[in-house]
């Protein structure tokens, strides 16, 4: 006798399996343990304009400087570009590839991937293969690295003052802040399973 296993979930607390309510929007919980059942969710459209945000604010951030530095009457803005610049003016090749790649190439990739994944969702257009963009979307959500940047530019900034005769954070960071924020939002709302059938 075939059963459909689609409509069984186990509880991750106590391994009791259990048959989902499809027809419900309430939240269920598990009769012996009373614990919140996992549920599958549908590919959430906040997933899709939280991407375009962050690709939007990605591109207002390498316009406007991070922080402003005031070096004997000489001001030094720096920006995210500028910083794998002078990286590669001083010759440190190898930390400008690192940097460019976590700090600029995997965020965008992923944002991408993600805008990608919802078009290929959503209409008949196929433009990769679900296995590619799975092992790209996790590829590039795993390498993206732009919040240890930002520390660093609060502990950089820390360590400057007093040594500077003026130092502030600039339009760039409050931008990098929101693009921040929009880029785990996207992450966070974006549900593979409905996507990749994981």
């Amino acid at each position: 006798m075939h059963k459909n296993i689609n409509t069984i979930v186990e509880c991750y607390s106590c391994g009791l399996f259990i048959k989902k309510e499809l027809n419900t929007k309430l939240v269920q919980k598990c009769p012996r343990c009373n614990s919140k059942l996992s549920t599958n969710k549908k590919h959430s459209n906040d997933s899709l304009y939280f991407a375009i945000s962050s690709l939007l604010l990605f591109g207002l951030l390498n316009i406007y400087p991070i922080i402003s530095l005031n070096i004997n009457n000489t001001e030094l803005k720096a920006t995210l570009i500028g910083t794998v610049i002078i990286l590669l003016e001083q010759n440190f090749f190898f930390v400008a590839l690192i940097v460019f790649f976590t700090i600029i190439l995997a965020p965008i990739l992923n944002s991408l991937v993600i805008i990608f994944s919802f078009i290929q969702a959503k209409t008949k257009i196929k433009f990769f293969t679900k296995t590619l963009l799975h092992d790209s979307f996790h590829f590039f959500k795993e390498w993206g690295f732009i919040e240890v940047f930002i520390i660093s530019i609060i502990v950089t900034y820390i360590k400057l003052i007093g040594m500077v005769s003026s130092t502030k954070f600039d339009v760039g960071f409050y931008i990098m802040l929101v693009y921040v924020f929009c880029f785990y939002m996207s992450n966070k709302r974006f549900e593979g399973k409905s996507v990749f059938g994981e």
